[in-house]
């Protein structure tokens, strides 16, 4: 059996994603950041069929996202997880610099 062969493909990250994957999930190199996602897709992924096999469109939950005044710290809205809470983490650091 031959050995399959990878080409390197360059991928851009958000610096401040890869900097949250560094912090919450001790991740070092782009590469383990792009494996850690694409394993996380992998297994969150919603399905977009049902059981007869027909391929149906999935409606996306979303949670309400609450406004904070300027002098509260926003609150850490329910039901976000993996790289959602990751991203809401990096625009709270955001809007707290501004």
């Amino acid at each position: 059996m031959a050995k399959e062969k990878n080409k390197p493909v360059p991928v851009r990250f958000d610096l401040k994603i890869l900097e949250l994957l560094k912090e919450e999930e001790k991740i070092d190199t782009p590469q383990q950041a792009l494996n850690f996602l694409s394993n996380f897709w992998e297994n969150n992924r919603p399905a977009t069929t049902d059981f007869t096999g027909e391929v149906m469109p999935v409606k996306k939950k979303t949670a309400p996202v609450e406004k904070a005044s300027k002098g509260e710290a926003a609150a850490h809205p329910s039901g976000l997880s993996g790289i959602d809470l990751l991203i809401w983490k990096a625009e709270q650091k955001e809007k707290n610099n501004e």
